[in-house]
């Protein structure tokens, strides 16, 4: 018969077992940009390219009504400190929408004083990374094989328009990659479990995608690769 203190080292041992600290990776992905030749021209022999950053509604994905203003501060401001002067963005919308739509890009330019538009196309601030891969405490390859580890990632997009020659100069895509230099994350086989069924009880649940904090500083970064992609 087993002894209340060996039933209980036994419950430790077992408990123990079960916990093990593990670490996920994911692939860093590579930003997909272009830049025109007459555009890095025009920045190399402009040390004060006047720019506007234009922000269309559908150009957010996210399930999420909070105000995105800070993001847009964050580029603007990125983009002051790179030597670009920034103009204001809902004035340059007014004169826009007082043109009735039929824009005359020459017109606009001297209206306006502005040599670029750069377009946020895109932000995405909740693209999934999901593996079953992680790796122990001795960097050793494992799976697991009681659900999966989920990260969010994000993406960002921009369009620059050179309004002199009413042109698509460049297009660029730059991406947030979660847990490139590896996430701990530890859970018990316990705590797996009850994942899986409060997933089942509960279903899918809206997902507010990365953090403010961390979307933040991935807009500032993609913004100052945004400016040297341009400039060479």
């Amino acid at each position: 018969m087993r002894t209340p203190l060996l039933a209980s080292i036994m419950t430790i041992l077992f408990i123990t077992s079960c916990a093990t600290t593990k670490t996920i990776k994911f692939t860093d992905k590579q930003p997909d940009v272009y830049t025109t030749d007459s555009l890095k021209d025009f920045l190399e022999n402009t040390k004060k390219p006047k720019v506007v950053l234009r922000v269309p509604d559908a150009s957010i994905n996210t399930t999420s009504q909070e105000n995105k203003d800070y993001l847009y501060n964050a580029i603007e401001n990125q983009l002051l400190s790179s030597g670009f002067i920034v103009r204001d963005r809902q004035l340059f919308n007014q004169i826009i929408e007082n043109e009735s739509n039929n824009v005359d890009y020459e017109q606009l330019r001297e209206k306006s004083d502005t040599d670029l538009i750069i377009e946020l196309t895109k932000l995405d601030p909740s693209i999934l990374y999901e593996t079953n891969i992680f790796y122990d405490s001795n960097n050793r390859q494992r799976t697991q094989y009681h659900g999966s580890f989920k990260r969010y990632g994000a993406s960002v997009e921009f369009k620059v328009v050179s309004i002199a020659s009413n042109e698509y100069s460049g297009m660029y895509k730059f991406n947030y990659t979660p847990c490139v230099d590896g996430c701990i994350v530890a859970k018990s086989l316990k705590d797996v479990r009850k994942e899986q069924r409060e997933m089942k009880k509960d279903g899918d649940k809206p997902y507010e995608g990365v953090e403010k904090q961390v979307l933040e500083e991935f807009i500032k970064d993609a913004t100052k690769k945004l400016v040297e992609e341009m400039r060479y």
